[in-house]
């Protein structure tokens, strides 16, 4: 049968946007040798080494705020807050913003508070849905440059989008994950980081956290983070991990990486679905992720496990060089049991 000219369109668009596309550097990656932050009006406080930011705690006359100052991706993240003056703490955090130069501040605001921010130019830019102990979370955004502010690649991130929710689930991935035969699936040790390192530095150019290095992993190792790991015989060939945020029963998603001779195996959902199982058990409500806008893979993987679509943060974070649109994927885990693993014996 001859294939139509409309046809043939929409299977070059969908090749098209199945390439996982690297972003153009728009400005020079910060330095992150010596960094010297602006904390207060009349309070700086300067590092050495690798610096990636520096955790800060404001507090006000009606607000107080934990806030990391991510120097690495010129940026405030409002980590948790408390109290009921908002605009205090909006113009606190714009003070802060400007004396360091930061381009764009991002707070999980509450129910309460979200129309708020908005006020004062902030955006909402996603939903993480039962993301505070059940309760959602809006992400508000400001931005502080016109750079920080266009995306140009939107029109492609939302035909991509498009082009998943269109997939329905196949129903083999339904009820279980079913992997290969010649890998297996477990929780990663600390005998492990050095294969970790490996990894992710083979895969990628730069990462918005520390990730890349020993003392972080050795820091956050099974306290504040949980890696799986799919190895090849005694190597290590695909990782994720999940953040813990204990006091609000939720997780984030993240530090997924496949070596390129394993992808296309279904390893990223098996580790996943692991992840999802140590969470239940945990009793944490929410699992969420941030993905890559441009990687048809990876928003494919967790619209195939169930996630909901639920935003996209602009210019947020620098994975490959650049800054990089993120899209929001969320799941209520109280909504069904983690899939089941399946190993392939054929």
């Amino acid at each position: 049968m001859q294939m139509t000219s409309d046809k043939m369109a929409e299977n070059s668009q969908s090749k098209k946007l199945i390439a996982d596309i690297k972003p153009i550097p728009t400005k020079d990656r910060s330095n992150l040798g010596k960094v010297t932050l602006t904390l207060e009006e009349n309070t700086h406080v300067t590092a050495v080494g690798v610096i990636y930011g520096i955790e800060h705690r404001v507090v006000g006359d009606g607000f107080s705020a934990t806030l990391f100052l991510d120097h690495y991706n010129q940026r405030i993240r409002v980590t948790e807050y408390e109290g009921e003056d908002i605009d205090g703490l909006v113009f606190k955090l714009r003070f802060i913003a400007e004396a360091n130069g930061f381009d764009k501040i991002i707070c999980m605001a509450s129910r309460a508070d979200w129309q708020k921010f908005l006020r004062h130019g902030y955006v909402l830019e996603a939903v993480l849905k039962y993301c505070l102990r059940g309760e959602d979370a809006y992400v508000v955004s400001k931005f502080r440059s016109q750079e920080r502010l266009t995306s140009h690649n939107l029109m492609e991130e939302i035909l991509l989008i498009e082009e998943i929710m269109a997939r329905t689930p196949e129903p083999e991935t339904q009820g279980e994950i079913v992997v290969p035969n010649e890998y297996r699936f477990r929780m990663a040790k600390r005998e492990d980081i050095p294969s970790l390192i490996e990894l992710y530095q083979s895969i990628f150019e730069s990462y918005p956290s520390p990730l890349m290095h020993v003392d972080y992993l050795e820091a956050v190792f099974h306290k504040e983070t949980l890696f799986a790991v799919a190895t090849e015989g005694e190597r290590v060939v695909a990782a994720a991990s999940a953040e813990l945020s204990p006091s609000y029963q939720s997780a984030e998603l993240t530090d997924c990486a496949t070596h390129p001779q394993a992808r296309g195996k279904g390893l990223m959902s098996g580790l996943l679905t692991l992840l999802e199982g140590a969470l239940v058990e945990r009793k944490y409500i929410c699992a969420y992720t941030m993905a890559r806008a441009r990687s048809f893979g990876m928003n494919n993987v967790f619209h195939q496990l169930g996630y909901e679509f639920l935003g996209r943060l602009v210019n947020n974070c620098d994975i490959y060089g650049a800054y990089e649109d993120m899209n929001i994927w969320v799941r209520n885990l109280r909504s069904r049991p983690p899939k089941k693993l399946k190993q392939n014996t054929n």
